[in-house]
């Protein structure tokens, strides 16, 4: 499907480009890593006493397409994957031992921190990251990132408005935290670099390819880091 295709079906969808398509598409070419915020991204945000937050398998497995489309445009180099969080969530812990995204931040009310950690600590440079956020506390991070994608929040009007004003996102997905906005976004993404095809085709069919790639994918080590108390470093579990 053609960048235009690509644009007319996620539009009809309601989601909504900041940046127009094709710059985005571009800007890929660059990226090597993925970052996503927790809550209101991979849920809808909902907190509770003994109440854990959750996610969708249909994002997991949007997450994993998504690193193997990568790794077969990349000719066999994976994307490093973390989750950064305000809060402590064994959830997002599960999912990343799982999934074996390279970290989980966590407990970091201060985002700025987890960015810097990434470039000092994995060498992976602002510009080269794709950030999915939601919220205020994610706009720092947003603002120094290369690709931003804002999962859209019915409450929050005048936040998108801010956000489309600033300059710090490029797409704004039709579907919400919990319900298929990191799908969404994978997708999208996986669209734009023309791997769509392949990729489910690969992965339907579990082929050797397919499998090299798991392989590979689960040889990664799932590491958690914290925030330090006063938020003066980062310290690994």
């Amino acid at each position: 499907m053609s960048v235009a295709g690509i644009v007319e079906l996620f539009e009809s969808g309601g989601g909504v480009f900041l940046t127009p398509a094709e710059r985005i598409r571009e800007t890929l070419v660059g990226i090597n890593a993925l970052v996503f915020d927790w809550d209101g991204v991979f849920n809808d945000g909902s907190k509770g006493e003994g109440a854990p937050s959750s996610f969708s398998e249909l994002d997991s497995m949007g997450t994993n397409l998504l690193r193997f489309g990568w790794w077969l445009r990349n000719e066999g180099r994976l994307p490093l994957v973390a989750i950064v969080t305000g809060q402590d969530n064994p959830t997002a812990r599960i999912l990343a031992a799982r999934e074996r995204f390279q970290a989980v931040y966590s407990g970091f009310l201060d985002k700025g921190l987890a960015l810097d950690h990434l470039e000092s600590h994995f060498g992976i440079e602002p510009e080269r990251v794709a950030y999915c956020f939601d919220d205020v506390l994610d706009l720092s991070v947003a603002d120094r990132c290369g690709l931003r994608f804002l999962v859209r929040s019915a409450g929050s009007p005048l936040l998108l408005d801010y956000v489309r004003d600033e300059g710090l996102a490029d797409y704004v997905t039709a579907s919400r935290g919990g319900q298929g906005a990191v799908r969404e976004v994978s997708e999208l993404l996986l669209g734009l670099e023309g791997l769509y095809g392949q990729v489910v085709g690969e992965r339907s069919a579990h082929t050797d390819l397919y499998a090299t790639y798991l392989a590979q994918r689960n040889a990664n080590e799932s590491r958690v880091f914290r925030s330090c108390p006063g938020g003066e470093g980062v310290e690994q579990d």
